[in-house]
């Protein structure tokens, strides 16, 4: 029990340690979260920003960090907690960047997938007239894991860090694409930063009623109906229930609901899988069963769920779905 409670303790400092090194969770130093962008011409100022938060091109990053974790738990019974911990942190600090990097190269689906959402909600906007700047190499991490883990002593000074980073670059409005993200600059950032003026709305809020008159488009292979899985954070914390389901209905896609749905929904799993793996893989079983059982096309709108729901597509012959590859989808004709 003592060597689960030092993996899991050290799991918490490493992602401590790469924030305040890197302002990144994974603690990459070179730039990995622009390259969706390429060929949108999105420009790089304006008084209105996406801010990605790199919070979906990280997914290939986030499920090798994960197993790496994973797999380090055999070590336990043959290492001393001492120098189990040491290991840890010099594999964290020193060679996770290039190791994980490597490993990731295998996750292209993953990548594609997430790349794909991003330029769907880019190209819904467009055809609502809004037109963002984008931040490139600048995009920040919003923190989210620090809050969504406990670790409220290191929230104030990158909360700081990151209203910094968007007043030099002269951004008045923020449009934000996870649930995670727009919670933590609309409800917890107020609490840290003095004087807080941006401006923050989930992409859903910004889109037009009619999307370019998308619901006349079919797009061959796509399906028309799903089972909507309601993100903890949408729903409860941020009261974003009607938006998902009126965007459905514009693009003329039939939602179902299961069981457990809008506030009363059932975890995805996340974003505990960083340091509590098991106890994340035991929740999203739990949830995609009840999906399943509804449809074989599940609908997500958080890179969180899609990244712990979709780890089952092949053995249970589903598909889950974000709402931006939709989005890319019908955009696209």
């Amino acid at each position: 029990m003592q060597r689960s409670k030092t993996l899991i303790a050290q799991a918490l400092a490493t992602l401590q340690s790469n924030i305040h090194r890197t302002g990144d969770p994974l603690g990459f130093k070179t730039v990995y979260w622009t390259g969706w962008a390429e060929g949108l011409g999105l420009p790089a100022k304006g008084d209105t920003v996406l801010l990605t938060a790199r919070m979906y091109q990280m997914l290939p990053y986030v499920v090798q960090t994960t197993e790496m974790f994973t797999s380090a738990k055999p070590l336990l019974p043959l290492l001393s907690i001492k120098a189990f911990s040491r290991l840890a942190l010099m594999a964290g600090a020193v060679a996770a960047e290039p190791l994980i990097r490597v490993k990731a190269l295998k996750a292209r689906t993953i990548k594609s997938r997430a790349d794909t959402a991003l330029k769907g909600m880019v190209a819904a906007l467009k055809l609502s007239g809004i037109r963002p700047a984008y931040l490139y190499g600048q995009d920040p991490y919003s923190g989210a894991l620090l809050h969504d883990l406990g670790l409220e002593a290191d929230i104030a000074p990158h909360a700081q860090s990151v209203y910094q980073i968007l007043k030099s670059c002269g951004i008045r409005r923020v449009i934000t694409v996870d649930p995670h993200t727009t919670f933590m600059l609309t409800h917890v950032f107020p609490e840290y930063v003095v004087n807080y003026d941006l401006d923050v709305k989930h992409y859903f809020d910004c889109l037009s009623p009619d999307i370019g008159g998308l619901e006349s488009r079919v797009v061959k292979g796509l399906p028309n109906r799903f089972v909507l899985h309601d993100s903890c954070v949408m729903t409860r914390n941020l009261g974003i229930i009607a938006q998902v389901r009126k965007l459905a209905e514009c693009l003329n896609f039939e939602l179902l609901e299961p069981e457990n749905t809008r506030e009363d929904t059932a975890c995805c799993g996340g974003p505990v899988e960083y340091a509590y793996a098991d106890l994340s893989a035991k929740i999203s079983n739990l949830r995609i069963q009840e999906l399943a059982r509804v449809s074989k096309n599940i609908l997500v709108t958080c890179p969180i769920c899609l990244i712990n729901l979709m780890k089952y597509e092949r053995e249970m012959n589903i598909r889950v779905w974000d709402m931006g590859e939709l989005l890319k989808a019908v955009t696209e004709k």
